[in-house]
């Protein structure tokens, strides 16, 4: 029986605003870490016209960073 989609279930459905796709838990997944697969996910954003920022939202997610590191560039 398919599951009957709750509408509090999609409003926390979070997209890129750039190339509109789900964010939503991208942290927990094995993609993540797979840098061949967001570098190719980036170039063809890029390629195709989608994406005109500076950094694909997957990209920034997946980076390994210190929010210490952060700070400091702000002075």
């Amino acid at each position: 029986m398919p599951k009957k989609n709750n509408t509090r279930e999609l409003e926390n459905i979070i997209f890129c605003t750039e190339c509109g796709s789900s964010l939503t838990d991208f942290y927990l997944s094995s993609d993540v870490k797979d840098v061949e697969k967001l570098e190719a996910h980036y170039k063809n954003c890029r390629t195709s016209g989608k994406f005109k920022g500076e950094m694909c939202s997957k990209m920034f997610i997946a980076l390994d960073f210190e929010l210490e590191n952060l700070e400091e560039s702000d002075e």
